[in-house]
């Protein structure tokens, strides 16, 4: 069943591009989790596109990211995945992922490589946020996450990337939207 999931979604939502899920499958698949099962008209329905984002390793002009949901029950929620094999998904516990959520932001630790945020949520409440990443040893860690009340403002009309302002190398500012109140924090990175 895995099998004709992978292919469905290779050959129907990314075109025929097999080779990405098969790299994928073979590093993030266990085997001893048990597999999601989905019908094809599931996965049509909650895909939400492939998308160009700006590169991230500078060797390419742009990257391209997707959602994909979990494969298998160790996973705690979707993914974004690259057209770029070698960059690592993005696992989160979230549900309620979109390909126009991710965001790539300008390199802060000047490692050569952009870092990225997601607009996060979980579809239920007001307050969702904006978490930040770093690749660390083909990772994506986590290095700071904001407020984001949608009541105080509204997702649809701020660009993301906009939000998150690298002030000098290792330190940057991140808008925070809580209750009524903008503010911006300073980070500095380890």
């Amino acid at each position: 069943m895995l099998q004709e999931t992978v292919n469905f979604f290779s050959d129907s939502l990314l075109n025929g591009n097999r080779d990405i899920m098969k790299i994928y499958l073979e590093k993030y698949h266990s085997d001893t989790c048990g597999n999601h099962d989905y019908t094809n008209i599931e996965l049509k329905e909650n895909f939400t596109g492939v998308r160009a984002i700006k590169s991230i390793r500078h060797k390419d002009e742009q990257d391209f990211v997707f959602v994909v949901p979990p494969l298998n029950n160790c996973d705690g929620g979707e993914s974004y995945f690259f057209l770029d094999s070698s960059l690592p998904r993005l696992l989160t516990d979230s549900f309620c992922c979109h390909s126009d959520n991710l965001f790539v932001i300008e390199d802060i630790d000047e490692d050569g490589v952009n870092e990225i945020g997601i607009y996060y949520s979980t579809c239920v409440s007001r307050y969702k946020s904006l978490r930040i990443y770093s690749l660390k040893q083909n990772y994506w860690e986590e290095i700071a996450t904001s407020t984001f009340d949608i009541q105080t403002q509204d997702p649809t009309e701020v660009k993301f990337d906009e939000l998150v302002k690298k002030t000098t190398k290792n330190k940057f500012e991140i808008c925070n939207f809580e209750d009524g109140e903008i503010t911006w924090q300073t980070i500095t990175m380890k």
